[in-house]
């Protein structure tokens, strides 16, 4: 039984074959040369290749764990501030609509998200998405939160009930790194996803 015809796998001859082996793919020995070199050649490219990916994947690896060792030695201040930093633009995105809890002016100034309950008196209510509203530069840094009209408006929009709630007394959180981390990217995933919904994405 003859054996199936082949095409030679050199590029320049392309002849069909009677091969004598399973694995001959050339037609005539000066084929075979050329086949042979192209597959040597092949070979050091793909090796040249796997050494170019190991060495960025460790080269990729050591960054990552440089990182890690830097963020081990980082206080904890810095991860509350990257956390405070994704609540503060969260609350500004949510409440972009609205004017100032305390003065109720619109105006083109800079506006700050502002806590009803600080952050030094209430640790405990630092992240609490009741406590903390869109407030005007100068109520917020120049008038001390404008408690005096802060106060009303924000009993107007969370409720009585829920003023009451926020008022009271709450256990003292001991946030650790890793929770920060992940409060961090709470924050930024709930406004990316605000910024969608307004956009009709």
């Amino acid at each position: 039984m003859r054996k199936p015809r082949r095409r030679c796998k050199n590029p320049d001859c392309r002849e069909w074959f009677h091969p004598r082996f399973q694995n001959e793919w050339w037609c005539k020995p000066e084929c075979g040369v050329v086949v042979g070199i192209a597959a040597r050649e092949k070979k050091r490219l793909k090796e040249r290749q796997e050494r170019e990916s190991k060495r960025k994947k460790e080269a990729q690896q050591e960054r990552r764990h440089h990182q890690i060792r830097k963020l081990e030695v980082k206080p904890l201040s810095y991860f509350h501030s990257k956390a405070q930093a994704a609540f503060n633009t969260y609350i500004r995105t949510r409440d972009a609509e609205q004017p100032c809890i305390s003065c109720g002016r619109h105006h083109e100034g800079k506006y700050d998200a502002g806590h009803y309950r600080t952050r030094g008196a209430s640790p405990a209510t630092r992240y609490d998405e009741t406590n903390c509203h869109k407030q005007c530069a100068p109520c917020n840094q120049h008038l001390s939160g404008n408690i005096e009209n802060y106060t009303p408006n924000l009993i107007e929009k969370i409720g009585q009930e829920a003023f009451d709630i926020l008022m009271g007394p709450h256990p003292v959180k001991k946030w650790t790194r890793e929770e920060l981390k992940q409060l961090a990217t709470h924050y930024r995933q709930k406004t990316r996803e605000l910024i969608k919904q307004r956009e009709g994405v």
